[in-house]
C-alpha cells in the first residue's frame, strides 16, 4: 500500500510527487480513487477534481487540493462541511509558505513586541476577472490575513468595481476587523503586471513584504517614540522562494496534520474563517460597502441531525 496517492497532474501535483519521491515515500499516481486505498490524497489538475475531493473525504481520507482551479468559495465550504474532525483538508497556497511570511511568523512567535495590530495587502493579478484562478487568489489573500490575526473575524466591509463583461469584480477593496487586529486588502484582476505586497504593523515595528521582489522580499522598519524611523531599520534579503521548497513545506504540513488531529482542525478552522469572510464580503458589496457582521458557516449551513432514523436540519432561531 502506498504512503500517498497523487491524482491527476499539473505543476503543483508534479512538484509534490518529486519532493515526496526524493524523501523516500511510496507513491501511487492515478486519475481516479481506488476504493481499497485509504492513503492521503493529493489532488492535482484532473477532470472532476472537486468531485474526487468529495469522494476522498467520504471515504475518510486526508485531502490536499493542489488544483487552484477546482475550488470556489462555495465548493470549499461544502468540503469543509463534509470533513470529519480527524480529517486533514488542505488547500494549495504557495504564498502562505513564502520565506518572508515564515520569517515574520517566527518573529511574532518569539517576540511579544511583534504582535501584529494592522495589515495592509495589495494584490494585482494578470488573471482576468472571473477567470479560473480568481477565486483562488481571493481565498489565498484572505487566508493570509486570517493566519496572521489568529482569531475570529468580527466585521467586514467591501467595495468593488464590477467588470462590465463578467459577473465578477475587476477591483475589490475590503476591510476585516478582528479583536485587536485590522486588515485592509485590495485585489485587482486583469492588470498589466503582478504585484503582491503586504505591510504588517506592530507597535513601533513594521514589516514590508514584496513577494515578487526576489532580491529584497522583506524589509523590517523600527520606529522611535516620535514615530520617525529608528536608526536600526533593516532591509533583509530572504532566500528566493524555490517552487520545490514551497511544495516541500506544504507536503510536510499536510502529512503532519494527517497524524495530528489538532493541526488538522486548525487548518480547517482557518479556511472556514476565510469562507465566512468572503460570504460577508459579498453581502457588504451588495450594501455598497456597509459593514456587516461575519457569520459562521455553522450558522449559515447547519449540519443534518439524525433523530430516530430520520434526518432533520436544525432551524436557526429567528430574530424577536
Amino acid at each position: 500500500m502506498s504512503d500517498v496517492t497523487i491524482v491527476g497532474g499539473g505543476g503543483a501535483a508534479n512538484r509534490c510527487y518529486e519532493v515526496l519521491s526524493r524523501a523516500g515515500f511510496s507513491l501511487t499516481r492515478a486519475f481516479e480513487l481506488d476504493p481499497a486505498d485509504k492513503s492521503p490524497v493529493v489532488i492535482g489538475e484532473v477532470h472532476g477534481a472537486f468531485l474526487i475531493a468529495r469522494q476522498a473525504l467520504e471515504a475518510g481520507r486526508h485531502v490536499l487540493v493542489a488544483s487552484s482551479q477546482a475550488l470556489s468559495t462555495e465548493r470549499l465550504a461544502i468540503l469543509l462541511e463534509e470533513r470529519t474532525r480527524t480529517q486533514a483538508l488542505f488547500v494549495w497556497s504557495e504564498r502562505r509558505f513564502h520565506p518572508a511570511y515564515r520569517f515574520v511568523a517566527g518573529l511574532v512567535e518569539a517576540d511579544a513586541t511583534w504582535e501584529p495590530r494592522f495589515m495592509r495587502q495589495q494584490v494585482l493579478s494578470r488573471q482576468p476577472a472571473g477567470g479560473p484562478l480568481a477565486s483562488h487568489v481571493l481565498l489565498e489573500s484572505v487566508g493570509l490575513a486570517c493566519r496572521l490575526a489568529a482569531g475570529q473575524p468580527e466585521r467586514v466591509w467591501a467595495r468593488s468595481i464590477e467588470s462590465p463583461r463578467r459577473n465578477f469584480a475587476d477591483l475589490l477593496t475590503l476591510g476585516i476587523e478582528f479583536s485587536g487586529f485590522e486588515a485592509t486588502l485590495q485585489v485587482g484582476f486583469g492588470e498589466a503586471l503582478d504585484r503582491r505586497e503586504t505591510l504588517i504593523a506592530a507597535e513601533g515595528r513594521r514589516a514590508f513584504i514584496d513577494e515578487v521582489d526576489q532580491t529584497t522580499p522583506i524589509r523590517l522598519i523600527g520606529e522611535e517614540a516620535d514615530g520617525g524611523p529608528a536608526p536600526g531599520a533593516r532591509w533583509l534579503a530572504c532566500p528566493a522562494p524555490r517552487l520545490e521548497e514551497l511544495a516541500r513545506q506544504q507536503c510536510i504540513a499536510f502529512l503532519e496534520a494527517t497524524l495530528d488531529e489538532k493541526a488538522a482542525e486548525r487548518e480547517a478552522a482557518l479556511w472556514q474563517r476565510s469562507v465566512d469572510i468572503l460570504r460577508a464580503v459579498e453581502r457588504s458589496s451588495k450594501l455598497q460597502g456597509a459593514p456587516v457582521a461575519v457569520e459562521t458557516g455553522a450558522a449559515l449551513h447547519p449540519r443534518l441531525r439524525v433523530v430516530g432514523g430520520r434526518a432533520f436540519r436544525p432551524v436557526p432561531p429567528t430574530a424577536a
